[in-house]
């Protein structure tokens, strides 16, 4: 299963680099992977959590901040 979460509508790097940082700091063992980042600057930060994917981008190409997760994040948040 995949779940998706829209953070900002538009790229912001600053809102990517607060996101990533709330991941980190809140979600237990989770396993920060290589940033990617494309040629128009877009920028992907890999993670795992439990072997689970998790991936927060900054797309310059769809102008949004957001995150696709193969676990649901919610409950970390609460």
């Amino acid at each position: 299963m995949k779940y998706d979460y829209n953070i900002c509508t538009n790229a912001d790097e600053k809102i990517f680099e607060s996101q990533c940082r709330a991941l980190e700091k809140y979600i237990p063992n989770i396993v920060k992977d290589k940033l990617l980042e494309d040629v128009d600057g877009s920028k992907t930060q890999r993670y795992y959590k439990d072997k689970k994917e998790i991936l927060v981008k900054n797309s310059y190409y769809i102008g949004a901040v957001f995150i696709e997760s193969e676990i649901e994040l919610e409950h970390f948040f609460k």
